[in-house]
């Protein structure tokens, strides 16, 4: 009895941490990229700059899973010669940072991205916004447990023409336990991020020419990285 009431709450614990089953999604499709006939990633240097957010914690989460995804695809990181993912940020927002234009608290634009991008030697560009992310604690059951919120756009722009070639925008939910293994707030939302940028690039990456695939980027990855690029 008392090993079954151990394996039930165990199950309970498992439970809590899994996503919720919500996510809305709208862009553009896989096919209309595939269209205008991409170049292979490892052809293509891109330039990932900030995503827009109130909190900047989050937005250098979701720059580290670009990143890891772009690795994760092959792709290469404008500026050429960078010896680090750290040093990648650092001269990609030196060099926003000297676009007239640029506004510390404001979102970015194409025009900007792609000039931001054409100063880097970058073909693509990537930035994105948070309309929304923010976790909230909830009782259910015996466990409490905190209830996340995300609602991300990821844009991808064509430097020497500055359009935009690929967008996707995901709303989403999910939960990270409680009980005896209580979870942070700032991780169920790194989880929530991770996740839904690894979905957009799998998504991307169908309209790729063919390639080869990592594992997916996991939450422990984006953490380090995070950590690493504020040394």
């Amino acid at each position: 009895m008392k090993r079954l009431t151990m394996v039930t709450l165990l199950l309970l614990l498992v439970l809590g941490s899994l996503p919720a089953s919500t996510a809305e999604r709208e862009g553009s499709l896989p096919e209309e990229l595939a269209a205008r006939k991409p170049s292979a990633p490892n052809d293509l240097y891109v330039a990932v700059l900030p995503f827009w957010s109130r909190d900047e914690r989050q937005s250098e989460t979701a720059r580290a899973c670009v990143l890891l995804n772009l690795m994760r695809h092959e792709f290469r990181f404008a500026p050429k010669g960078s010896p680090s993912l750290p040093a990648v940020v650092r001269r990609t927002d030196a060099a926003l940072k000297k676009d007239s234009a640029w506004e510390p608290l404001a979102r970015l634009d194409p025009a900007l991205v792609a000039r931001v991008g054409a100063a880097l030697g970058a073909q693509w560009a990537i930035y994105g916004e948070f309309g929304e992310l923010h976790t909230t604690s909830e009782k259910g059951g015996i466990l409490r447990r905190k209830v996340g919120v995300i609602d991300l756009r990821l844009v991808l722009v064509e430097v020497a023409s500055g359009e935009i070639l690929y967008w996707s925008r995901v709303q989403d939910s999910g939960s990270g336990g409680g009980g005896l293994l209580p979870a942070k707030a700032t991780s169920v939302e790194r989880r929530l991020v991770t996740q839904t940028i690894n979905g957009i690039f799998d998504d991307l990456a169908t309209a790729l020419p063919e390639h080869h695939v990592g594992a997916e980027v996991t939450s422990e990855e984006v953490r380090r990285v995070v950590e690493a690029m504020g040394k």
